[in-house]
């Protein structure tokens, strides 16, 4: 071998070693990646998480960025995934993962609260020109802002799709929130015609109600709850038409002195409620509160977004200390057999 052609030789296996990490790596990534989707369709999120999380540290560019969206998906602390999409916001913005993990992120500062945030994320990346879901939740931001114009202009562009109605449902909120309540009955009749919604349904019952029409209201509501049986709307809707119940004295004696009040509760204002149980399936939640309806009507089901998933708890009542919330529990559960918590409350849900 010639001087010349072994320093060819020598300079291709150099190239070859500085080359095989990289390969060795990538196809790395790509089979945690295709073993973590799989555990991701089988349901096994614990290990899909730890899967992309590995892909996620030996892959780069798209393809870590592809890893952090996965994995954000499966993890269960809303706080990881906040950070996982702000990771690829920060460090991936402009790969094809960008927009939809900043509308990730917005959503999950809209369901804790950080409106303000959660704007800004969606403005900094023009994301309602690209989604109109991104469009729906800008407007409901600023209708929690109470920037009522700038809501209208954000939600008056989706037109079709999917997200219309909630659109629909919003815009009519900033019409409100305007000042505007007949043009916001307006869009209530036409959603509540179309029997899309029942939160529309039930908006333009109360605008009927408001207006003086309490027949029509009446019959509004009586075919929102046969149309949407299993829905809080209906219970509402139910709690609505239903005349003041008679009083239903505990087995322990005098109603009043128990602290339980047989008829609807009073609410609004802070105070403290008696909770029977927490649900993330809504049906089940509609279960409990049927069969407690039955000796309590003024029962309701209150409905929070927990790190951006919905938790519907059955609750009756609201009450100054948690002393008289104690009691009232304790009387209804020797009814009931069913075991409360005392819980705080800012408001109430059917004010």
């Amino acid at each position: 071998m010639t001087p010349s052609h072994a320093r060819l030789a020598s300079i291709v296996v150099t190239v070859a070693l500085l080359i095989a990490p990289a390969t060795h790596a990538r196809e790395d990534a790509d089979d945690l990646m295709r073993r973590a989707r799989r555990d991701a369709e089988a349901g096994r999120f614990v290990a899909a998480d730890s899967g992309y999380a590995r892909a996620a540290e030996v892959a780069e560019g798209e393809e870590r960025a592809e890893a952090l969206f996965r994995r954000a998906r499966v993890v269960r602390s809303g706080t990881i995934a906040e950070a996982l999409y702000r990771s690829i916001v920060d460090e991936h913005g402009e790969s094809e993962w960008g927009r939809p993990a900043a509308l990730e992120l917005a959503k999950i500062q809209f369901a804790m609260g950080r409106y303000e945030s959660a704007r800004t994320v969606l403005s900094g990346g023009d994301l309602c020109d690209w989604s109109d879901e991104a469009c729906v939740f800008d407007g409901m931001a600023a209708n929690m802002l109470r920037r009522f114009d700038e809501a209208a202009s954000s939600l008056a562009s989706v037109k079709r799709g999917r997200h219309k109605t909630w659109a629909a449902i919003s815009l009519a909120e900033a019409e409100e929130g305007l000042g505007n309540s007949a043009s916001a009955c307006e869009r209530y009749a036409a959603l509540a015609r179309a029997r899309v919604h029942p939160t529309a349904w039930l908006r333009y019952a109360e605008c009927l109600d408001a207006a003086g029409d309490s027949e029509s209201a009446k019959r509004e509501l009586e075919a929102l709850a046969d149309a949407f049986p299993y829905s809080p709307e209906a219970l509402r809707a139910s709690a609505k038409l239903s005349p003041p119940p008679q009083a239903i004295v505990p087995a322990s004696g005098d109603a009043a002195a128990s602290g339980v009040e047989t008829g609807a509760p009073k609410l609004g204002g802070t105070g403290f409620t008696v909770q029977f149980g927490s649900f993330a399936d809504r049906g089940n939640a509609i279960k409990l509160a049927a069969k407690i309806k039955k000796t309590y009507p003024g029962v309701r089901i209150d409905s929070e977004l927990i790190n951006y998933r919905e938790v519907f708890r059955v609750r009756y009542g609201q009450y100054a200390t948690r002393e008289e919330a104690q009691s009232a529990g304790e009387s209804m559960t020797r009814e009931l057999d069913e075991r409360f918590t005392v819980m705080p409350v800012t408001r109430a849900t059917d004010e």
